[in-house]
């Protein structure tokens, strides 16, 4: 075997095993993001489930809602995520174990991080939703629709509000 030969199948062998270890990098990484349960979470409720802001100015401000989730199941949870459905919406929630930031709709490649907030059984936690109506900026008006997605470990509990934005 000539220095050429060894030094093909040396490189070879070398590329071979990147490959392979990036492969297995990725692959692991990949293994510890949590997935989301996007069926309906059993025994949770909402109150409200759905608020009707009617007519909402443009320039009147952000307008700021709570809601109740009450955790009617026989066993503690865990809230693992918080997605809005549009940039002019944002959420947080409080419990026992502790308060959430604000987060607000995943774009692109920005997504928003799995968080940890647990929920015990029986327990009751405040959900604090503000939409600003400017921040689609002049021509932002018209009816709206927007829906806030809590990821718990065991499903979604969506809340959901609507209006019209007027001048």
């Amino acid at each position: 075997m000539n220095n050429e030969t060894k030094f093909i199948i040396g490189s070879a062998v070398v590329t071979l095993g990147l490959i392979v270890g990036l492969t297995f990098f990725i692959s692991a990484k990949g293994a510890k993001e949590r997935t989301l349960v996007t069926t309906e979470v059993l025994g949770v409720s909402a109150n409200p489930a759905n608020y009707d802001l009617g007519d909402v100015p443009i320039k009147g401000g952000i307008i700021t809602k709570e809601y109740e989730i009450k955790n009617a199941t026989d066993a503690d949870m865990e809230l693992i995520k918080i997605v809005t459905s549009c940039m002019c919406t944002t959420a947080s929630v409080k419990a026992e174990s502790g308060e959430t930031r604000f987060f607000a709709m995943e774009m692109g490649g920005d997504k928003n991080p799995f968080i940890s907030l647990k929920v015990k059984k029986g327990e009751t936690v405040k959900v604090t939703v503000k939409f600003d109506p400017a921040a689609h900026g002049p021509a932002g008006v018209g009816p709206i629709d927007r829906v806030v997605s809590l990821y718990f470990d065991t499903g979604v509990k969506e809340l959901t509000f609507k209006g019209v934005v007027v001048k």
